[in-house]
């Protein structure tokens, strides 16, 4: 079992950056032979199978903005815009929006696995500690 309840990923910490040392070495194979791929082309490796995610780990109100939730982004990139999922237990609890982040008092449009963060969430959200934010999947 991992903190807050959730559980550990299954995969090993060597084994995900086996895959990404593949891909790149695919990737740096095309660029040698002059063949360019686009974003779309493009694999990324995340330990979450490509879903973002950031453990809460407190939550508050600010007057005239909304809902802030803090906590360690821990896998893949979130950013402004994206819709998530708010799991408890593994459950969705809710759907909503970021519409901000912040980190050490400054606004960003994106922030990546191991980056302590803010996100304003849209609305009013069941959010407590201790819950998972996700990127919601677009398929």
């Amino acid at each position: 079992m991992g903190w807050f309840r959730r559980r550990r990923d299954p995969q090993d910490a060597n084994e995900i950056l086996r895959q990404y040392n593949e891909a790149e070495a695919v990737r740096l194979a095309a660029l040698a032979n002059g063949v360019t791929t686009t974003r779309e082309e493009t694999a990324f490796v995340s330990a979450a199978g490509g879903a973002a995610q950031l453990a809460v780990e407190d939550v508050f109100t600010i007057t005239g903005r909304g809902q802030v939730a803090t906590g360690t982004v821990t896998t893949g990139t979130i950013r402004v815009g994206d819709a998530v999922v708010v799991l408890r237990d593994g459950a969705p609890v809710a759907d909503t929006e970021i519409t901000g982040i912040e980190m050490f008092r400054k606004h960003a449009d994106a922030a990546s696995a191991g980056t302590m963060i803010g996100v304003l969430l849209r609305g009013r959200t069941d959010v407590a500690r201790g819950d998972v934010i996700r990127v919601a999947s677009s398929g």
